[in-house]
């Protein structure tokens, strides 16, 4: 159980730091590559049948592109910065999690009686399994 707690942490972790990865490379190109995106929003494919079941998603995206691209020209140079900064406390909050998680796995276990194998004679104070 344990074993499994640390390797779902680090997939999660190596997960998180492919997100930030990703994102850092986003912020330090800049704003121009957000507005790029506008005209890709006309050539996707399937597009009218999207329309049909969201009607006005392409004004929503257009208008997520704009408030993205003023967001990333407010946060200016600091954007790499805040990046690695959510990333570090993302990836402390994950290792403090399984690190609780073991840490409660390890005091249960502590304080469970050992199984009984079968066919040993039940110790005083246990019953005979039915």
């Amino acid at each position: 159980m344990i074993a499994a707690i640390w390797i779902i942490t680090a997939i999660l972790v190596g997960l998180w730091s492919f997100a930030g990865w990703g994102a850092h490379t986003l912020v330090v190109r800049g704003v121009s590559w957000a507005g790029d995106l506008k005209p890709l929003l006309d050539q996707l494919p399937y597009g009218a049948v999207v329309e049909r079941w969201f009607p006005g998603w392409q004004d929503a995206l257009k208008l997520a592109i704009d408030l993205m691209q003023q967001a990333l020209a407010w946060l200016g140079g600091a954007a790499p910065l805040l990046v690695w900064a959510v990333w570090g406390v993302g990836t402390a909050v994950m290792l403090i999690g399984a690190g609780v998680l073991t840490a409660i796995i390890a005091l249960v276990r502590k304080n469970s009686p050992p199984p009984v194998p079968p066919g040993a004679q039940p110790g005083p104070g246990q019953s005979r399994p039915a």
